[in-house]
């Protein structure tokens, strides 16, 4: 695609600023915006800067301050824009950029924008009603110019917070838009970079930016914490919607540079601003043991200077770093305290954490002793573990359901998921997200009213009202009291009184929510045990039912269109598993096909399955690993008879309602996981279901040989198959 010319952007932009008179009365504003091989970045944000300026009118001037660009940027952005000062930057980074930007012009407030953020039309305009004489900065709210879903605000960047976490202040924690409360103005203890406002007067007070911090990194974090140590005050505009296309100025903010940068520009700002001797103390240990010696080079190096202007800071100090501190987190407990349910959210993240922490240690460690005393450090960890959702006060409610297991659990914990939505999603206003390890299989089978189909890292990057767990039986990790409604807040309250109640049985399972036949399912189907409080009075009969895309057509593909077949699976759903103890024996396998063809040949025989392990070999055909995802739904539910162990297939056909299986049972119960329509064949050779009872239950048997599944033989199958009249057609043999 040919390049805009300069006469095509200027009209898009619509703006020659020359033509702009300053009117009595307006403030000036400067807006200064660094730029290093960003020509590309200017073309695309540049023109909404310059039309919301044009919008609000008066005496704004835009600067465009070259870092040394390799891109042309000196030679042809003022071409495409006349109406911008671009000046280069007689230093290097963006610290001595800005200060240049500047000094170009005198002005009453100045506008730092990042080359990659587009504005709105009244941007301006919204944000001069905060540009008082008693403030500071003001920081904008930031959104993502290109969220992960199409339409969606993303939120970057808020009202901020301040905390001291291992050794340093941190300024990262954002309360964004949708948490904040009604209040008439909104406190911030610190800015983002890319877009905010500082008073000139106090910003020349302070000496503009800290060069010592060049090129880049923390320099606005030093001027806006000088700033409040000298008492001044920083407001939040939450409505202020700028976008931010992010990495701009900075290439890349993973790249080694930019992380030592991080590193060292952290040490300096707590040597040069934090005079707590318990907060520096902490610094200089994490300082030490690094164990960088360039890090170590460079920030000794600037120590000389660093002491000096530290001096300068304690006599211009009016508030200490502990009543920041303390002011910050008194805002957050005030408008965001915690109620009974929360209380007990917070024991029930604790209890997850410390068992997380047992079964990860008893894996690493041999030692009794080893094991208890990362247990003991784990328990202090956990007096502090805290965890707390992103949660919205206005909109519709946000839930996520994080799916564990495979196909099988995936299957019933989605049948679970239909029966919620018809009783407690359709009450109010909400959107359901999904996550699954498997992102393709979860895609597959999701219902139409699941918004997002998300991995375990990416539901991460968004907030929730209410996040559930989903393996065996449902485990609240978050939720907001004050979010949820009347109906599904009394859910929350139920799993949360279930999982107090047997939390003894519960810290017996080697993970909290695989409840097993040997502690609750016993009298728990495995299709019930999603609904173990009883809410939505399940059956086995599943609400849930895959769609099949072009079944015809599938069936035409494998020429099994109007013809009578058996499928036939011998896979375990665990992907590192070629050989389970779930697994019925591979020349049993061969024996009944052989068995079949004999006694019924007029079934075709297909083996099906992902195309693990070592194949049957004696089938009419072998479709293992050579059907999709899709082209397996319409084979499997139309098959007159399935055979396989129990596993996510035999749960699919269920759902699929496409009849009879024949299934074999070893380590599992029959009672648990068997369905009223099925063949369910388990040996009584050995009476115990081992489920569970050893982390290496499907790898080996506890016994030591595979008893359960040996007992169960070809003949034995083929007269149960025979008595229980699946299949119709029987020739007669001797």
């Amino acid at each position: 695609m040919e390049e805009k010319g300069a006469e095509d952007l200027r009209q898009e932009s619509g703006l020659f600023l020359s033509t702009v008179k300053s009117k009595r009365g307006f403030m000036e504003i400067s807006v200064v915006i660094p730029s290093k091989n960003g020509l590309h970045h200017l073309k695309d944000c540049l023109p909404s800067v310059i039309k919301a300026a044009q919008k609000r009118g008066g005496n704004i001037r835009l600067v465009v301050v070259d870092d040394h660009s390799s891109d042309g940027t000196l030679q042809e952005a003022p071409r495409l824009f006349p109406e911008v000062t671009f000046i280069a930057n007689p230093s290097q980074g963006a610290c001595s950029a800005r200060n240049s930007g500047v000094n170009k012009f005198s002005c009453d407030w100045i506008c730092f924008l990042d080359n990659d953020v587009f504005v709105d039309e009244d941007f301006f305009i919204t944000a001069e009603k905060y540009l008082r004489p008693d403030v500071f900065c003001v920081t904008c709210a930031g959104y993502s110019a290109y969220p992960k879903t199409a339409g969606e605000w993303e939120q970057l960047d808020g009202l901020k917070l301040l905390e001291y976490k291992s050794g340093f202040l941190r300024f990262t924690k954002n309360l964004y838009n949708r948490v904040l409360p009604a209040l008439e103005e909104y406190p911030s203890w610190g800015v983002q970079g890319a877009y905010f406002f500082c008073n000139r007067k106090q910003f020349d007070e302070l000496g503009g930016f800290d060069e010592i911090l060049a090129p880049y990194l923390l320099e606005e974090t030093d001027l806006a914490y000088r700033g409040l140590k000298r008492g001044w005050k920083i407001l939040y505009a939450p409505d202020t919607r700028l976008k931010h296309k992010c990495g701009g100025t900075i290439n890349s903010k993973k790249s080694k540079r930019t992380q030592f940068l991080s590193k060292r520009n952290r040490i300096l700002f707590m040597w040069k601003n934090v005079q707590s001797v318990q907060m520096r103390a902490m610094c200089w240990v994490r300082f030490l043991l690094s164990f960088s010696p360039r890090l170590w080079r460079e920030c000794l190096r600037l120590q000389g200077k660093i002491r000096e202007k530290a001096r300068e800071e304690s006599r211009a100090a009016r508030v200490s770093d502990n009543a920041l501190l303390t002011q910050s987190s008194a805002f957050f407990a005030h408008y965001f305290s915690g109620s009974v349910l929360r209380r007990a959210l917070n024991v029930s993240c604790q209890l997850t954490y410390l068992q997380e922490r047992l079964f990860r240690y008893g894996d690493k460690y041999h030692s009794v002793w080893q094991i208890a005393f990362h247990m003991l450090w784990a328990c202090l960890i956990s007096l502090r573990f805290n965890r707390r959702s992103k949660n919205s006060l206005s909109g519709p409610v946000r839930i996520c359901i994080q799916f564990e297991g495979g196909m099988g659990d995936l299957l019933i914990g989605l049948n679970w998921l239909c029966a919620f939505y018809e009783q407690l999603g359709r009450t109010a206003e909400v959107r359901i997200d999904a996550a699954f390890p498997n992102k393709k299989l979860l895609e597959s089978f999701a219902p139409d009213f699941i918004r997002r189909k998300l991995t375990r890292r990416e539901w991460e990057r968004y907030s929730y009202d209410l996040v559930l767990s989903l393996m065996r039986c449902p485990v609240v990790v978050s939720a907001d009291e004050k979010r949820l409604p009347p109906d599904l807040l009394a859910y929350v309250e139920k799993l949360l009184r279930f999982e107090r109640d047997n939390k003894e049985l519960l810290l017996l399972t080697h993970y909290k929510d695989s409840l097993t036949h040997n502690v609750f399912s016993s009298c728990s189907k495995r299709w019930h045990q999603p609904d173990i409080v009883d809410e939505f009075n399940l059956r086995e009969e599943f609400v849930f039912t895959p769609q099949v895309k072009d079944e015809a057509a599938v069936l035409r593909k494998f020429n099994l269109l109007g013809k009578k077949y058996i499928t036939v699976n011998r896979e375990v759903g665990h992907e590192r598993l070629a050989e389970s103890t779930k697994l019925w024996p591979l020349v049993y396998y061969r024996k009944l096909v052989k068995k079949l063809k004999k006694c019924y040949p007029n079934y075709e025989i297909l083996e099906v399955g992902s195309g693990k392990g070592e194949r049957i070999g004696n089938t009419h055909r072998n479709l293992a690993g050579k059907t999709s995802l899709e082209e397996i739904k319409a084979v499997l539910k139309n098959a007159v008879l399935h055979i396989d162990c129990e596993g996510g297939l035999v749960h699919l056909r269920h759902a699929l309602k496409g009849g009879p299986s024949c299934v074999f049972f070893g380590p599992t119960s029959p009672v648990v996981y068997g369905y009223g329509e099925n063949l369910n064949l388990r040996s009584s050779a050995c009476s115990v279901c081992c489920e569970f009872y050893s982390k290496t239950w499907q790898q080996a048997c506890i016994k030591g040989k595979h008893v359960c599944m040996e007992s169960l033989s070809p003949e034995y199958v083929l007269e149960q198959i025979e008595h229980s009249h699946l299949l119709a057609g029987k020739e007669n043999t001797k």
